[in-house]
């Protein structure tokens, strides 16, 4: 029975797999003399964790789920953090030239300056004056200048820098600026064109004919004052629907314009008619209008007419001279 017993250890032992070994060492020196409890011993351990790839996982995972969370985690962690860090740009292309901004006379005047991945940087407006002169205008949502027609607003990405009542010495340079390094800018060139009258100026037309005159007034916004247009003939301030009857005015406030009609025309109706805008500005435009009698217009406009007058005043002219010498 006891060899039986002594064989099963043998076997035993030799088959056991192999324990890892615990070497025992001690943290700090230990004085026999000054204690009498033992230190604690720490045991470390001598086999090292396989650091390979297991072979056969795909895409660098391994057989065990919890090291495949850490690794998809990982992973989908890095690359929204190089997304979050993407630079700040411009939208649209950089390489073109100046965005030009036409505007009208008193209108608003928006600048659109798109920024994505903006982050923790900052977006100015500057105007470059004609010396080169910088004026700083609005720094992120507040303004700078003591010019009060100028504000920022903001719409998603796009920091839009207006301008109310637009005058003609606000035209130039803006830059929308953003604080990266080397700093990033964006170039518009506003163009406020100036207010004008258009209007045709002469006019022939025979009598008993109607008379009709278009005046328009272009590149102005009247804002929320309401325009005023009358019309004048001569040198008098009497407004002309005012002075005879079958005068028929009628004035687009929206668009600026208005027409004039003046039925059954009589010779003393020529003379200079004014277009006069007096609200939100002054300005005013003259046509000279002719009345002639009978086949006069068709004469004139064929060319006839005014070769025979020409020659007869010519004609005339030298038979005066001619008579003069002999006289003397």
């Amino acid at each position: 029975m006891h060899r039986i017993v002594l064989l099963m250890a043998v076997l035993t032992r030799a088959i056991a797999p192999q324990i890892t070994r615990l070497v025992p060492f001690v943290t700090e020196p230990y004085d026999l003399e000054s204690s009498t409890v033992p230190p604690p011993t720490v045991f470390k351990n001598t086999m090292k964790l396989p650091t390979r790839i297991v072979k056969g996982s795909r895409n660098g995972k391994v057989d065990s789920p919890m090291l495949n969370y850490i690794f998809d985690s990982y992973a989908t962690s890095n690359k929204h953090f190089h997304d979050k860090f993407k630079p700040p740009s411009f939208e649209g292309d950089m390489n073109a030239d100046d965005t030009i901004v036409n505007a009208d006379t008193g209108s608003t005047v928006m600048m659109d300056c798109r920024v994505t991945s903006l982050r923790d940087k900052t977006v100015s407006w500057i105007r470059v004056s004609e010396d080169e002169n910088l004026e700083l205008l609005t720094v992120d949502l507040e303004t700078h200048t003591a010019d009060s027609r100028y504000r920022m607003d903001l719409a998603g990405d796009n920091w839009k820098l207006a301008l109310t009542d637009a005058k003609v010495l606000d035209s130039g340079i803006y830059c929308c600026h953003v604080s990266t390094h080397p700093p990033m800018l964006k170039r518009f060139k506003l163009i406020v064109h100036p207010p004008e009258i258009r209007m045709s100026k002469e006019a022939f037309l025979e009598s008993g004919e109607t008379l009709s005159l278009k005046c328009a007034v272009l590149y102005l916004h009247p804002g929320t004052a309401e325009p005023a247009m009358r019309w004048y003939k001569g040198n008098t301030t009497t407004p002309l629907d005012e002075q005879r009857g079958g005068v028929l005015i009628e004035t687009d406030h929206l668009t600026l314009t208005s027409h004039l009609q003046v039925a059954r025309l009589k010779t003393e109706d020529a003379g200079n008619y004014t277009c006069a805008l007096e609200a939100p500005l002054q300005m005013k435009m003259t046509a000279r209008v002719h009345v002639l009698q009978g086949s006069s217009l068709a004469e004139l406009q064929s060319g006839v007419k005014t070769n025979t007058s020409y020659r007869s005043l010519l004609l005339t002219t030298m038979v005066i001279l001619l008579g003069v010498g002999d006289v003397r």
